[in-house]
């Protein structure tokens, strides 16, 4: 496959959908594919991007699906190791329409083990845009690492990094987030916060101060998700609000990496923020209207 002009570096995740309760009683669950930088990836690739994913998983079914979905989906999975000893990560989701509720089997996971030493620094060399998200700074000190050398690499060679908040108190402490998040701020060119999540990491809900803070960092493109609202798109000192049309949401579940994953394949294609902001909160809104991050 030619060279990605997107790369992104995380975890993936084999879900696990609790569906609605059955006649019976019974609780069944849908398997599907997920985590927040593969499912931006996987949008951004739907979207016409040339992908990449950097990660790893186990030499195990779970792992064959995840790059088997990959694969079909005309992501490149030339850089996602198979760890012989080493289970993929599993995500048990309870849907809701504006919540997130999930339960997370991770620990010791193929791709938590990940390092600074498995990157392919050619690849993110040559690529547009390099993707993460503060889950792939929380989920182990060597995914950390990895992800602040990637951006490095990245940054010394003229391709954008992408940085998608998704505050995961679960993984890390409020405190501890906050100087990481920070720390790795001044690497990032484009900023895709989500309102709630920016409220807790910056102590305001007023969305101009949301923007402020992120661009004082140095981002050029500042997109604040809010949900059922749309987005506020802050770029080259214009600032637009953008409205979502009304849907009837089931689960909220990968509506922020829908949007990002969008937004970076439609901001490489036409150069255009505002274009690729709408077209990300018409794609979130799609996403809110199944069940799981990918269908």
């Amino acid at each position: 496959m030619p060279n990605a002009d997107i790369l992104a570096l995380g975890e993936p995740l084999i879900e696990m959908i609790r569906l609605p309760p059955q006649p019976d009683g019974a609780v069944l669950y849908k398997q599907g594919v997920g985590g927040d930088t593969l499912t931006a990836i996987v949008h951004a690739a739907r979207s016409g991007a040339r992908t990449g994913y950097l990660s790893a998983v186990g030499r195990d079914v779970l792992g064959d699906d995840i790059c088997a979905f990959c694969q079909a989906e005309q992501v490149d999975t030339t850089h996602i190791l198979r760890r012989e000893n080493d289970p993929t990560g599993l995500n048990v989701i309870d849907p809701d329409p504006v919540a997130r509720r999930f339960s997370y089997a991770r620990r010791g996971s193929a791709a938590s083990l990940y390092s600074a030493a498995d990157l392919p620094l050619d690849a993110i060399a040559k690529a547009k845009i390099l993707h993460v998200s503060a889950v792939s700074l929380a989920v182990s000190p060597s995914l950390r690492a990895a992800v602040r050398t990637a951006a490095d690499v990245a940054r010394a060679n003229g391709t954008l990094v992408s940085l998608d908040l998704n505050l995961r108190l679960k993984l890390w402490t409020l405190d501890e987030a906050r100087a990481y998040i920070r720390d790795f701020l001044p690497r990032v060119d484009i900023a895709l916060p989500s309102d709630d999540e920016a409220a807790m990491l910056v102590g305001t809900s007023d969305p101009d101060a949301i923007l402020d803070y992120f661009e004082s960092f140095g981002a050029a493109h500042v997109a604040l998700k809010r949900g059922a609202k749309g987005a506020v798109l802050s770029s080259s000192g214009r600032r637009i609000d953008i409205g979502a049309r009304p849907v009837k949401a089931v689960d909220s579940t990968g509506a922020g990496d829908t949007f990002a994953g969008v937004f970076l394949a439609k901001l490489l294609a036409t150069n255009h923020p505002e274009t690729a902001a709408r077209a990300a909160v018409e794609a979130a809104g799609r996403t809110v209207q199944h069940y799981g991050a990918l269908r």
